[in-house]
């Protein structure tokens, strides 16, 4: 019975340090993914006049504004529709 123990308790340590081990290493493989794609360079937004149509020139600002701030500056409107 001393013997069932062990095994079960040994099992139970390989097992959670093999559980460390993969999970760890799945967090460094993805911050060294995240750290290479930050030495990419970023993509150049090329400004697209945005049609409105019928769309006031107020509210098209508005929208604008609103994606500059929550976007920190990094987003791009490519299409505004009237619903």
């Amino acid at each position: 019975m001393v013997s069932d123990i062990s095994t079960a308790l040994s099992l139970l340590v390989i097992g959670m340090l093999t559980v460390f081990v993969v999970l760890t290493l799945v967090v460094l493989t993805g911050k060294l993914l995240i750290s290479i794609v930050n030495l990419l360079p970023k993509e150049t937004i090329i400004p697209v006049r945005v049609n409105n149509q019928g769309i006031e020139n107020s509210k098209i600002a508005a929208i604008t504004a609103a994606v500059e701030a929550f976007t920190e500056g990094k987003g791009n409107i490519k299409k505004i529709e009237k619903i």
